[in-house]
Order: structure tokens, then sequence, then C-alpha cells
């Protein structure tokens, strides 16, 4: 005890000193009475921000396990937007019966001028997107799974709790725009393609925006869990399927990775989407990814 006294004192401003921090303070505030944080140890990165887990002790002998996501410094001005809306969604969601399990979100509190995000603990694997890489896992199929259940959720019923867009035309339109204006003979060919491959007028779904093997964490007994709302948003259930297949030759990297995910897809109810309509958001990122 005393030495990781004297830990914090000498690492005051570090990442890990402030997660051990507000994690005290938030379970206080909300009526926990907390005998011992214990090691704070890093565990893995965000876009935005930098995840550490620890063990809680408190004063009734319980024990839990959490994760404290800090903030980076150089994170965009949206962040804290974006983890109120990711509170407010998952809260929602919980009402629902999904085939994976979604975080148990304690809170946000202030880290500086940002707000950092408190969660439990979830113990599994990360997906491997690639073929092989994990005994008897086929990625294309636990995808399908998963972006089937959540686009099952009507982009109107989570309208107050998540932005976006009304139709997944709508939400088309706005991603072609970064194609416009860039020089490149192809980019524009891109754009006119794309243009041409409009998705329907059909009502938006929800959309998870950041459906990457690591957010998808396998577990042996239980469903898998879904993690790391925070690009949630209505739109087109399309985008995410391009998150995964980003444009590549060979997604999963097998023969075919697109029509595997697809069949996997529609096999477990998913929407009426076409390899062009992920063709379109693939365009869309490679011109992002341009830009920058």
């Amino acid at each position: 005890t005393e030495v990781r006294r004297e830990s914090e004192r000498e690492a005051r401003g570090a990442a890990w000193a402030r997660a051990k921090h507000i994690l005290r303070e938030l379970l206080e505030a909300q009526g926990s009475a907390v005998r011992d944080v214990g090691w704070v140890n890093r565990i893995g990165d965000g876009l935005s921000r930098e995840i550490f887990g620890a063990e809680v002790e408190l004063a009734d002998g319980s024990v839990g396990q959490y994760v404290v996501a800090i903030p980076r410094r150089d994170a965009d001005p949206g962040l804290d937007d974006r983890t109120r809306r990711e509170l407010r969604l998952l809260a929602r969601l919980r009402m629902r019966v999904f085939p994976f399990r979604i975080p148990e979100m304690v809170g946000a509190m202030p880290d500086g001028d940002r707000l950092a995000l408190v969660r439990r603990y979830v113990r599994g694997v990360e997906l491997d997107l690639r073929a092989d890489r994990q005994p008897s896992v086929r990625p294309w199929e636990i995808i399908g799974e998963v972006a089937a259940a959540i686009h099952g959720v009507p982009g109107a019923e989570v309208e107050d709790v998540a932005i976006g867009f009304s139709t997944r035309r709508a939400h088309a339109l706005d991603a072609i725009a970064v194609l416009s204006d860039l020089a490149p003979v192809e980019m524009q060919r891109a754009h006119e393609w794309a243009r041409e491959h409009l998705p329907s007028e059909e009502p938006a779904t929800l959309v998870h925006g950041d459906l990457l093997g690591q957010n998808i964490l396998l577990a042996v007994d239980d469903p898998n869990h879904v993690i790391d709302w925070e690009y949630a948003l209505r739109g087109d259930p399309a985008y995410d399927l391009a998150i995964v297949t980003r444009g590549a030759r060979r997604p999963f990297q097998i023969a075919g990775g697109l029509r595997l995910l697809l069949d996997a897809y529609r096999a477990h109810g998913g929407r009426e989407v076409t390899a062009n309509d992920v063709h379109l958001h693939e365009l869309c990122l490679i011109g992002e990814a341009y830009r920058e």
C-alpha cells in the first residue's frame, strides 16, 4: 500500500494515476465505499483514449474489475459529446436482447477538460479478422451475426440518443462528398461511380461505426462482447461492413471474403445490402485516408 501511494505521488498527472483517481472518485460518488484500488495497468488503446484496467475492493469485501478510458490530450473536440451519447445509447440498448453482450457502463467523469469513461471489465480475446488465425473461428460469420443484430435496431428507435441520418441514401450522399473535390482522376471517377450506385431511401438503422476485431471479444462459455460504441450512429448498414473489408482484394485474407461476409450477414437476418453498397463506403474511406 505504501509503495503504491508513493508511486501515485511521484506519477501525479500520469495517465494511469489519473485513471486510478477517476475510478475511486466515480465509484464513491455513486455511493460505493472503496477500500482499495489495486494496480492500474494499461491494457490497450482506442482511437481517442488510452485504456486502463484495475481491480477494486469495496468496503463490504466484494471485488470488481473495471476499465477506465482516459482521453488523449490530442483527442478531437467532439469526444465529450460522443462519450455522453455512448452512455445514453448503451443504457437504451440494455433493454434489448442481442446474441452478444454489451458493456456495463459505470459512468463518466471529468479528466481535466475532457470526460473519462468507466465501465466494467469483460474478459475475452479480440477477434482476429484473418482467416485460420483462431481455431474453429470464422471471422466473417461472427461479424455477419453481430452486424445483422445491430442493424435490426431501427434508426428511429434511437433517434434521441444517436446522431446520423434518416435514410441509407442520406448517409451515402453525405459520405461521398469526401470524393467530390479531390484532384486525382481516379477519385473523380470514384465519385461518379458512387453517385450512380446510391442505396435506396430505406430508413436508416443503428450502425456500430467501428466494427473491427479489437471491439469484438470472444468468450469461451458465454456470448461474445461488443465494445467501444463511441462512433455509433444512425445510417447505412453497408458502412459497418465496409469498415471491416476496407476495399481489400481479399477480405479476411481469403478468396471471396466479401461474398462470405454478405452471405453470413443475410443468413442472420441482415438487411438487403449488396457488394456495390459496401464498395461505395469503401471508396469513401479511401477518399478520407487520401485527404488526410
